[in-house]
């Protein structure tokens, strides 16, 4: 018998070896059918034949293996077209939708167009579109006074957040509010 890792953990089945004339202990589990609901028992030098000739794909046209492959993309699970769903999209959604294709059309309309960069930032330090140099620096002061790494020692998360609003600062006061 192989020898096993520590870092295996392993509990015996209590199972007999279903290979045709074997009896080792079936220790390892093995898929009956293609629905993969039913299971059987190997011992390890069986499974590993079993497992030579397993193929989930045997059987089927080549369309049926591309859409077993379509729709693992999504886990098996249903989806929806994105244009049939409610029609309020949620205003986290719609942001993302802006942050990630440079869409301003729900901004002040005031404000001049920014880009991704900027509105990453923005969110970063939790500002919208358009913002002052005077709320950027306020905003950066309260997010200081909470996620420093003097106030929130050993906390590794609020160290990296305050990496992300120590850069996000700097990139808006240089990229965003220049001559303002």
């Amino acid at each position: 018998m192989a020898k096993r890792r520590k870092s295996e953990s392993f509990e015996p089945s209590g199972q007999r070896c279903a290979w045709s004339g074997c009896y080792e202990p079936g220790d390892f589990r093995a898929p009956r059918r293609k629905d993969l609901r039913e299971f059987q028992w190997f011992c390890e030098g069986h499974i590993r034949e079993f497992n030579k000739q397993w193929n989930y794909f045997e059987g089927m046209t080549e369309a049926e293996i591309y859409e077993f492959q379509r729709d693992a993309t999504t886990g098996h699970r249903p989806t929806w077209r994105i244009d049939q769903m409610h029609r309020n999209l949620d205003h986290k959604v719609e942001e993302a939708f802006r942050r990630m294709f440079g869409d301003n059309r729900h901004a002040h309309p005031d404000a001049k167009p920014i880009g991704a960069r900027e509105l990453d930032a923005l969110a970063v330090m939790n500002l919208e579109h358009p913002a002052t140099k005077r709320s950027i620096k306020a905003q950066y002061r309260t997010l200081v006074k909470k996620y420093h790494p003097d106030v929130n020692r050993g906390n590794k998360r609020a160290e990296e957040t305050f990496k992300k609003i120590t850069h996000a600062y700097h990139h808006l006061l240089a990229h965003y509010v220049e001559g303002k």
